[in-house]
Order: structure tokens, then C-alpha cells, then sequence
């Protein structure tokens, strides 16, 4: 599995098709925001940044067990992320939130971490029935 690497787009610039840029307001980014003194792409204000870390944790939940084809392009998305997450080396995985400020970016790695311990743990159970 991959080394995922967050980073700044304001900073850094990566391509190819180990990097996704998650920012607003492409699909995998975060639709909440807690920024009040300007405008944002966002479609709620929160209180906090942890509110808008933790509704998107909700959203990411909820975007995918939602079959609708007003979600397919966020599944596919994800399923292209995960894919490159087992294919390379490192994904680049990039917002506007700086690199030592809690993030969205962090509830992906989360997911792809989780994604890949369920299939490793349906590929066990599987070869040992």
C-alpha cells in the first residue's frame, strides 16, 4: 500500500495519476467549512473546524452508500483513488488546509487505510474457508 502524502496546494504542485486534489470543489472535497471571513466554495458553514472535519466524515460515509447516479462520480473517484493507493508507491492527496492543520485529507487516509484492512480481512476469510 501506498505512503499517502497531503500537502498544500498553495505550496506544492504534483500530477499524474498518483496525485487527486481533493479541494472544493472537486468531488472528494469537503462541502463544510468553518471559514467566516470570506467566501468559500463550501455549501455549509460550521462552527469549527472540527465540525466541518467530522460532518465530512458523515458526507464520505453517506456519499458512498448512496447508490444514486447523483453520487456515482464520488465512487468512482474514490474507487480510482484506492486503486492507486494499492498500484503506487505514494499518492499525493492535496487541499488548501496547511500541512499541520487537521483536514478532510485526513478522514480519506483514514478510509483508504480502512478499505485496505477490510479486503485484506475478506481475502483471509476467504482462503481459509
Amino acid at each position: 500500500m501506498a505512503k499517502i502524502i497531503r500537502y498544500c496546494k498553495l505550496t506544492e504542485e504534483h500530477s499524474g495519476p498518483n496525485c487527486f486534489d481533493i479541494s472544493r470543489p472537486n468531488v472528494l472535497g469537503n462541502p463544510y467549512t468553518h471559514i467566516k471571513n470570506k467566501e468559500t466554495k463550501a455549501l455549509v458553514k460550521v462552527p469549527t473546524r472540527e465540525d466541518a472535519i467530522n460532518l465530512y466524515s458523515e458526507y464520505f460515509d453517506n456519499m458512498l452508500n448512496d447508490k444514486t447516479e447523483a453520487t456515482e462520480c464520488f465512487r468512482e473517484e474514490w474507487d480510482r483513488m484506492y486503486e492507486a493507493y494499492k498500484k503506487y508507491d505514494e499518492i499525493y492527496i492535496g487541499c488548501f488546509c496547511k500541512p499541520n492543520e487537521t483536514c478532510h485529507g485526513d478522514i480519506i487516509r483514514k478510509k483508504l487505510i480502512q478499505r485496505s484492512m477490510k479486503e485484506k480481512i475478506n481475502r483471509t476469510n476467504v482462503s481459509s474457508s
